[in-house]
């Protein structure tokens, strides 16, 4: 009997131990950017925004003379999102700004039609200005986005729509925003869905690896999607999952320990 009972508790701790360790979390899946050292290193280019079809800019018109702006002032466009609501609720209205047609063009009061799809921002102030001027010598034009917007889901503690207040934003900085990774994200594999061009791209990213600053994708683009997917080991911690998965297995296995101890224990 004495030598049976090192056995017995041997095989109930492999049995815990299998039970246990089905829904953990290696502490190197929990850590991102592993092995960074202190370094430097050129930022060769930004990412160069242009602007697309159904995109809503903002433009505002200033002058020292403040009457001779009013018939430039934009009208406010339907929103959908109510006055003090959250981000996300707020992400997918409009607000002030001039919608990009279908055409690529935005249409201004006294002026009339300007393309602006292709261009960028800078480019799109520069032309409003040369055909403003004739109407206002001192003119000042400021121009924005006002639909750059991502998408979060998954393994974050904030999912949700993000309205970005500037035209740069990083996967990190995104991420950030919606409260960082939950313990049973997926770090090596973050999912970019990305629309542009009437094409729609999917890209892997992997927050574990330095060279993520390298990627074309970790600047976002506006209307980005980032899906974090969950680990496995969230299968095996979800309540009920691993049981309804694997019962067909384990109820054999425990039986079969039951039946082997029982025989030591009661020869």
């Amino acid at each position: 009997m004495k030598n049976q009972y090192p056995i017995t508790v041997l095989a109930l701790f492999l049995l815990t131990l299998f039970l246990g360790s089905c829904g953990s979390v290696k502490h190197s899946q929990m850590i991102m950017l592993d092995q960074v050292m202190a370094d430097t290193s050129m930022i060769d280019s930004f990412p160069v925004l242009k602007i697309r079809t159904d995109d809503i800019i903002n433009i505002f018109v200033t002058s020292r003379n403040p009457e001779t702006v009013i018939p430039f002032q934009q009208q406010k466009l339907a929103s959908t999102g109510a006055p003090g609501a959250s981000a996300g609720e707020n992400a997918l209205g409009q607000q002030e700004g001039y919608r990009v047609d279908e055409d690529g063009c935005i249409y201004l009061p006294f002026i009339g039609k300007v393309v602006a799809s292709g261009k960028t921002i800078v480019e799109l102030r520069e032309e409003i200005i040369s055909k403003l001027v004739s109407y206002i010598p001192d003119v000042s034009v400021q121009v924005r986005f006002m639909n750059f917007r991502v998408t979060l889901l998954g393994e974050v503690f904030k999912p949700n729509t993000y309205i970005i207040p500037n035209e740069r934003l990083t996967i990190l900085e995104a991420i950030g925003m919606a409260g960082d990774f939950t313990p049973y994200a997926e770090r090596a594999s973050v999912l970019v869905i990305r629309e542009r061009n009437n094409v729609r791209e999917f890209a892997r990213i992997n927050t574990q690896d330095p060279t993520l600053f390298m990627s074309p994708y970790f600047y976002l683009s506006p209307n980005d999607i980032i899906y974090v997917e969950p680990l496995k080991a969230k299968q095996f911690a979800t309540q009920g999952d691993f049981l309804s998965r694997y019962s067909t297995i384990l109820v054999p296995f425990i039986s079969f320990v039951i039946v082997l101890l029982g025989g030591l224990i009661f020869p």
